[in-house]
């Protein structure tokens, strides 16, 4: 079986997705062109990283680069011996470029460019080097987002100098990722286009030559929710860039892509968890 593409959304004012939740377990073997740092705080799971399976155990952090083929899944083992117990861990997913085209060209920074590329045969770093960024990986979560960036790069750094590390996959692996990028690719093109007018099922359905069920099933299973939470989440994104920018409520909606001002307040609480309003005081610098 083919791995399937997933299209990775960007969170509202970060630059990378930074995620200290459990661990998806019930998701497609797939690939995406970010690269994904991923770290077991709790318990353990099983893995397919590139051609592998492998045991993905608590205090195991890999590095994993752009379009590599991966998925976790259920250890039997382990949910046999901890049936309630849901593995919990740390997910950061970055484009190489995700600080400008040529910031991994600046001298200081060589070595990590020179990870990047290693990490397309999949990286597992060793416990020495694990001991020293563990804990700014989870200090994190509490850290605003210019800090968040800083403590990355830092990690980044640390882990790209460090000669305790081992390959996922041997020498020559690649993956051919053309399958059905274009696809999904042409979807988020479009909704990135176009969301401040109106978007249906059909006209994303449309643009990726299928029919609208099938599209929906086919959207699904490579974001990991619903095209209209996808299509609203992109919309708030931009909302809040106008709200930190002093621009009033009612103009974020519109220039959002929401006429009704009660359901657009409905979807900044439901995904920013607070109030326009409430967002504004907090962002104004």
């Amino acid at each position: 079986m083919e791995p399937s593409f997933r299209l990775i959304q960007l969170q509202v004012n970060r630059s990378f997705v930074y995620k200290l939740e459990p661990l998806g377990l019930h998701t497609r073997w797939h690939y995406h062109p970010e690269i994904e740092l991923m770290f077991v705080i709790e318990g353990n799971t099983s893995a397919i990283f590139g051609d592998n399976f492998q045991e993905f155990e608590e205090g195991e952090l890999v590095i994993l680069g752009a379009n590599f083929p991966h998925v976790l899944q259920e250890n039997k083992a382990f949910v046999s011996q901890f049936p309630h117990l849901q593995p919990f861990g740390l997910v950061i997913q970055f484009l190489e470029g995700f600080m400008g085209n040529d910031f991994l060209e600046k001298p200081e920074l060589i070595s990590i460019k020179e990870m990047l590329k290693r990490a397309k045969r999949g990286i597992k770093f060793g416990k020495s080097v694990v001991r020293k960024v563990s804990r700014s990986l989870i200090e994190m979560n509490q850290q605003n987002n210019p800090r968040k960036l800083l403590t990355l790069l830092d990690v980044l750094l640390e882990l790209s100098v460090t000669e305790d590390y081992e390959y996922m996959t041997m020498a020559g692996y690649s993956y051919d990722f053309t399958y059905d990028e274009g696809r999904m690719q042409k979807v988020n093109e479009y909704v990135y286009k176009h969301f401040d007018q109106k978007i249906t099922n059909a006209d994303a359905a449309s643009i990726a030559n299928m029919t609208e069920s099938s599209f929906c099933r086919y959207f699904k299973s490579r974001t990991l929710k619903q095209f209209s939470q996808f299509l609203n989440e992109v919309r708030i994104a931009h909302a809040c860039k106008l709200l930190r920018n002093n621009e009033p409520s009612t103009m974020a909606a519109t220039e959002s892509g929401y006429n009704n001002q009660a359901y657009f307040n409905k979807q900044f609480l439901k995904i920013m968890k607070m109030t326009p309003s409430e967002y504004k005081k907090k962002k104004r610098f």
